[in-house]
């Protein structure tokens, strides 16, 4: 397994979301190529259908090569439901600066429990005595 799940579809930067069922309970959701206001009502609903239906949700952007704010704006929405329904979320984050460049002056990458590599994600969480 490599640090990041790449999409098998991914073709011309053009937006592509993947959902992958990892163990019982765990969704890993892959988003590739650009994403933006076009592309961030499929991605919002695909991430709500994946917490309705998960104890914990990853998020790996590894293979975005751009977001905007609508697309912030979904990762905020999916990270507020996971903490209200108490699951786990993570987004896996390590080879795109634009993409990470967006989180970080949207203010939101701290909030987003960001890991670097998609086995950090699965990893079982560490519990705090």
């Amino acid at each position: 397994m490599t640090g990041c799940a790449s999409p098998k579809t991914l073709c011309d930067s053009g937006p592509v979301v993947e959902v992958r069922r990892q163990d019982p309970g765990t969704v890993v959701v892959v988003v590739g190529g650009e994403h933006d206001l076009d592309s961030a009502p499929t991605l919002q609903a695909t991430l709500e259908d994946a917490l309705a239906d998960c104890t914990h949700l990853v998020v790996d952007l590894c293979a975005a090569t751009f977001i905007d704010s609508s697309t912030v704006n979904a990762l905020v929405q999916a990270k507020r439901q996971a903490d209200d329904g108490s699951r786990r979320f993570n987004l896996v984050l390590s080879t795109t600066p634009i993409v990470e460049r967006t989180l970080e002056i949207c203010g939101v990458l701290p909030a987003l429990n960001r890991v670097k590599t998609l086995e950090d994600a699965l990893a079982p969480p560490i519990v705090e005595v």
